[in-house]
């Protein structure tokens, strides 16, 4: 099984928990504050492994969570940082997110830089942070900040320099097993190849890919093993080579070819396109000449571009491998850019104070971290983070939305009375 796009579900590491703690001695029981920080969650990395060449490794895996940051200790210890998580992936993968409308996040060739796809958790501020000339001895400290956490679609679009298209068992896999090492299963019957092949052949000091794309075919007979499901791939080869067997109607075949290619994408209609004629004899009463004249009269794009190969490898082939050697430096590979989806930044519009009609919710991160981070069932720890609250902007933002003195206000799992 070639598996070119799958969904993964990843996340970034918490941050460590401040830490909530009064240095000791024998002269002082209870001294100053010295609770630490808690350290970094991990992030998530992509990074591209040109070792690969499909997203198989991802069939059985689909759960990448980065390690969470150690909570701070006593004498103002911060905890450890998370490791980071790096994932590999093949050149030309695209990388969207799920959730939103799959935005894209990023594409990953051979040229890239590791990306750090999602950050770790920032560690929570342990309570030496929020000692004030008013709270010389805070109970408050900050629960590490929540790493992010993503379903991603990974969809691959591999590289070639020549990728050959073509009817199912019009002879591509014979010749791509007669240029190459590659074993592919060749067989007089339909959908032989039920997946890409990729193959490299050594010319000129210089790799050629070739790949291989199954048999297409018309929309009513489109199935699971047809290769119009792999269609996409074309997009990042530099040159298309039609294969059609010598003794079809040609001239229709290369009409049917060419509307399947433009039907999905009009730009490969602009790249270099070649035709192989397969399974010629020798021996045929072909009038070869007349045959190539005809061709060209109707598609001129194909003038010195019409190879005739046989079973085995001749000089045809030779001309064949001339051609894609000549195209591997006059295309670029790159992906096209109206291909691609607009990458959309996701914006954080979320109220950080909301009324669901019976009480008032504080969604604001830093005070959700704040009162998971400290303990207000205790009376004093709660009056400290109430002061804290009233000398903030969402104390202003709770009014506006109509908050008054009785009325309950929740954040995170505690409930408490608001006080004017």
């Amino acid at each position: 099984m070639y598996i070119d796009k799958v969904i993964i579900n990843i996340k970034s590491g918490d941050g460590g928990k401040g830490s909530i703690s009064f240095n000791q001695d024998s002269k002082n029981s209870r001294g100053g504050p010295d609770g630490g920080n808690g350290g970094k969650g991990g992030s998530i990395w992509i990074i591209c492994d040109k070792n690969m060449s499909s997203l198989n490794s991802f069939r059985y895996s689909k759960f990448f969570n980065a390690e969470n940051g150690g909570n701070g200790s006593d004498q103002k210890k911060t905890g450890l940082n998370g490791k980071d998580l790096f994932i590999k992936v093949p050149d030309g993968t695209l990388i969207r997110d799920v959730k939103k409308e799959k935005n894209l996040i990023a594409v990953i060739t051979t040229e890239s830089e590791p990306i750090e796809l999602f950050k770790g958790g920032k560690g929570g501020r342990g309570n030496v942070a929020f000692v004030t000339s008013k709270n010389k001895e805070p109970l408050l400290a900050e629960a590490g900040e929540k790493g992010s956490k993503y379903q991603i679609e990974l969809d691959l679009r591999f590289f070639s320099n020549v990728c050959l298209i073509g009817r199912p068992n019009s002879g591509k896999s014979n010749i791509i097993r007669n240029i190459s090492n590659a074993k592919v299963e060749v067989a007089e019957y339909p959908f032989t190849t039920k997946q890409p092949v990729l193959a490299s052949i050594s010319r000129g000091f210089q790799n050629i890919k070739i790949a291989e794309i199954p048999g297409l075919v018309s929309q009513k007979e489109k199935n699971l093993a047809s290769g119009n499901n792999y269609l996409k791939h074309l997009l990042r080869t530099n040159t298309i080579v039609m294969v059609i067997d010598i003794k079809n109607d040609i001239l229709n075949e290369i009409r049917f070819l060419l509307d399947i290619i433009n039907n999905f994408n009009p730009i490969l209609s602009n790249k270099n396109i070649g035709l192989i004629l397969s399974k010629y004899d020798s021996n045929s009463k072909l009038n070869i000449s007349q045959l190539s004249s005809e061709i060209i009269n109707n598609f001129k794009f194909l003038k010195n571009k019409i190879f005739l190969l046989s079973k085995s490898f001749d000089k045809q082939t030779e001309e064949f491998l001339a051609f894609a050697y000549n195209s591997i430096n006059s295309f670029e590979n790159n992906f096209d850019s109206f291909d691609l989806p607009i990458i959309s930044p996701n914006k954080n519009n979320d109220k950080r104070v909301v009324s669901d009609g019976d009480s008032f919710i504080i969604k604001d991160k830093q005070f959700v971290q704040l009162a998971e981070g400290s303990n207000l069932n205790n009376w004093k720890t709660l009056i400290q983070f109430q002061y804290k609250l009233k000398s903030s902007k969402i104390s202003k933002e709770l009014e506006n939305i109509g908050i008054k003195r009785g009325d309950t206000l929740k954040i995170g799992e505690y409930s408490f009375n608001w006080e004017e």
